[in-house]
């Protein structure tokens, strides 16, 4: 009750108030285990931001001279992933922020760097303009007026603004290519930023693979279903770009295209597609015997695996599963595909519900796990991200329709089902997801989260935001039994205040979430061994 009569407290301060931030509210819980160093980026009383070095996380703050006087820090959307801040005034020492430390560094002059987006643990990005962070403390630089972003359709790609050109970034390095020339924005980009894959701007759409390296590009194949704002299946894999594309009217096929242009046809006729975004295996309907058949397409060797039952049905025989007759939609994390079928639609003309089943496949073996009491539809569609995620351990999920329920799939092959009401925002590993409530004006919740896991369990996670308030970040703490949740205004300020809350909430729901510090962002958090006993 103290907590939250706290965070209550907090959310109506004057401006005096103000002046006394930031603090420490209440100490972490005992219990709570695995926080090591963190930053704190906090007012100071010169209307400067500074920061502040703990040597854990929950440190009492009084008496705490800043690191930093003057510091604009690029926020990232996960304080464990590496991020830098700009000395302001008459502090311009920059820094570097990584696993909760501070480290000198001279970063590039080139204005504000204000946001960051984590590519992987090891890498982040940041936004305006564009910074490479490695968590060695690396910063790159891949030219002066340089705009990244997440690729849609797998990898990191840059722009120069100055040239119109483009380049890719190595996912383990944080280097940058060197820019080339296309079309259009590319589409995707291979790991390790040589590739690059674009579209040309006049229909007939074909694709266009770049090579950095050399600066050549050339179109290659046509591709059906890429007219202006249309989606179509590709994904760079070790040999190439593999996509599907329609060669003659009703006929489907799976292609491969190398850097140097050559053609690959890898199934064909095929029906339904979902590529993994590691570019080794796609889920397909393979309907060559004039039946569809759930199978894994190997897009290195061509191999076409008939996905089978894990045998929880029929332990002595592990069977094919039946031939698809309805629709069938399909998405993949990690090496796992979900898929839903739908019965036929009985050509009503009416979108009735229909029966559905769904199955979790292990797409390196071609096994399949079946998914009980999934939701009927009428219709079934792929889950999209805000932002594309550029990892292929990032969650997936199936959206039915009318009923708007979801299920979720998470890189360990795990499926979730949420009611409607609910979407999803991330996994927390051991099958939970983390879900953002709706409320029925549609508008999201922010006094509470909602946590699922395979079991069909459901807990709502209290978080004493207010309604002028944003849940920004959400942690699993390493001893899997707590959430770290950061509260921001809703309105975007540029030096944390009354509003900027960092709490402790117990991931079974239970208790009220303890307040540790109020008037400070966690820019930067360690994680120490914890004992597993």
């Amino acid at each position: 009750m103290l907590a939250l009569l706290v965070l209550t407290t907090a959310t109506s301060c004057t401006e005096t108030e103000q002046d006394d931030l930031p603090t420490r509210v209440m100490q972490v819980p005992a219990e709570v285990r695995g926080l090591g160093p963190a930053v704190l980026a906090v007012p100071l009383t010169d209307d400067a931001t500074g920061l502040l070095a703990l040597e854990r996380f929950g440190d009492d703050l009084a008496g705490l001279t800043p690191a930093r006087r003057h510091t604009q820090v690029a926020l990232g959307d996960d304080p464990r992933f590496p991020t830098v801040a700009r000395g302001l005034g008459e502090d311009r020492r920059d820094a570097v922020l990584v696993d909760g430390s501070l480290r000198d560094v001279t970063l590039p002059d080139i204005g504000y760097a204000d946001r960051t987006f984590s590519v992987d643990a090891t890498l982040s990005i940041t936004t305006s303009r564009c910074l490479t962070v490695t968590g060695d403390g690396r910063v790159g630089l891949p030219a002066a007026e340089a705009f990244c972003e997440i690729a849609d359709r797998g990898g990191v790609i840059w722009e120069d603004r100055q040239g119109g050109r483009y380049g890719g970034i190595d996912l383990s390095s944080g280097a940058a290519s060197p820019a080339v020339e296309l079309p259009s924005k590319p589409i995707a980009a291979t790991p390790d930023g040589r590739y690059l894959a674009a579209l040309t701007s006049q229909d007939p759409r074909q694709l266009v693979i770049a090579d950095t390296r050399t600066g050549q590009s050339r179109p290659t194949v046509t591709v059906s279903g890429a007219d202006r704002g249309a989606d179509f299946p590709g994904v760079f894999t070790s040999g190439g770009f593999a996509l599907l594309r329609q060669t003659v009217p009703g006929t489907r096929r799976i292609s491969l295209v190398t850097p140097k242009g050559k053609v690959r046809d890898l199934l064909s006729p095929v029906g339904e597609v979902a590529f993994a975004p590691d570019g080794r295996r796609a889920i397909v309907v393979d309907t060559r015997s004039g039946e569809g058949r759930l199978s894994v397409l190997d897009l290195k060797s061509g191999a076409v695996t008939p996905v089978v039952g894990d045998g929880t049905e029929q332990p002595d025989r592990p069977a094919e599963l039946p031939p698809v007759t309805g629709t069938v939609t399909a998405t993949v994390s990690g090496d796992h595909a979900l898929v839903v079928e739908l019965e036929a639609d009985p050509d009503t003309g009416q979108r009735m519900p229909r029966p559905s089943r769904a199955w979790s496949v292990r797409l390196s073996t071609a096994t399949a796990t079946s998914h009980p009491n999934t939701p009927e539809a009428s219709e079934v569609t792929v889950w999209r991200h805000e932002f594309p995620p550029t990892g292929a351990a990032a969650l997936s999920a199936l959206w039915f329709e009318p009923g708007k329920q979801t299920l979720t799939l998470s890189p360990d092959g795990t499926v979730t089902s949420a009611p409607p009401g609910t979407f999803p925002r991330e996994t927390l590993g051991d099958g939970a997801v983390l879900h953002t409530l709706l409320a029925e004006s549609g508008r999201e919740r922010v006094d509470r989260l909602l946590v699922t896991d395979s079991s069909g369990g459901r807990v709502e996670i209290p978080t004493g935001a207010g309604h002028d308030q944003r849940v920004a970040n959400v942690i699993l703490t390493p001893d899997q039994e707590h959430l770290l949740i950061s509260l921001r205004p809703l309105n975007r300020r540029t030096a944390p205040g009354d509003l900027d809350v960092v709490m402790i909430a117990r991931r079974d729901g239970t208790g009220k979430p303890v307040v540790v510090y109020q008037g400070a962002w966690l820019v930067s958090l360690g994680i120490v061994p914890t004992s597993t006993s």
